[in-house]
């Protein structure tokens, strides 16, 4: 498999151990940060970069995923997602991971450096890498779905704005998540 990886200055040495697991594992390891340690690079470029990598080599047929690894994920996972196709999720769990995967078709892993250590990105890599997208009639539907409205702005034909926010929700009386085992 070919995978596209990349990583700011502060995931930057856990994504070269990644990168040579990987190569000695027998996979195509594609690197998209900077070729030496940089304090004053940012995950901005880095993350774009393998978005846009794992889309062009998904449209060359070739079996591709994506691995980011940043600080704390948030901001890789939104920068990554503003290339128009890409699918990247955080790995917070491996239950969440492989959700994303299933549910999802995700094709880029971001990696929250700060919240994981070697041995739990590895495990995370591993359940992004052996699972599969189900396809079944309800996922793919979603998938098409969320590509329909980035490029056309509609679902189906429905407009974003025939779907109006409740004007009760207010995000501050939402519950506190419960972080999974993984984090520190």
């Amino acid at each position: 498999m070919k995978i596209h990886i990349g990583a700011d200055w502060h995931g930057y040495e856990r994504a070269r151990a990644l990168e040579s697991w990987l190569s000695a594992a027998g996979h195509e390891v594609v690197w998209h940060a900077a070729k030496q340690f940089d304090k004053g690079d940012d995950y901005v470029l880095f993350a774009v970069r393998v978005a846009e990598a794992v889309l062009a080599s998904e449209d060359n047929a070739e079996e591709v995923k994506g691995i980011i690894v940043g600080t704390d994920g948030n901001g890789e996972i939104i920068a990554a997602n503003k290339v128009n196709g890409a699918r990247a999720i955080g790995g917070y769990s491996l239950e969440q991971v492989k959700a994303g995967r299933v549910c999802n078709n995700a094709s880029t892993l971001v990696i929250p450096q700060s919240y994981t250590d070697e041995a739990q990105a590895k495990a995370l890599v591993e359940v992004f890498l052996n699972t599969s997208f189900d396809y079944t009639v309800d996922n793919a539907r979603r998938v098409v779905n969320t590509n329909e409205y980035e490029n056309s702005r509609t679902i189906e034909g429905w407009s974003a704005a025939d779907f109006p926010a409740p004007e009760e929700y207010h995000p501050a009386d939402a519950p506190e998540p419960e972080f999974p085992l993984l984090l520190k």
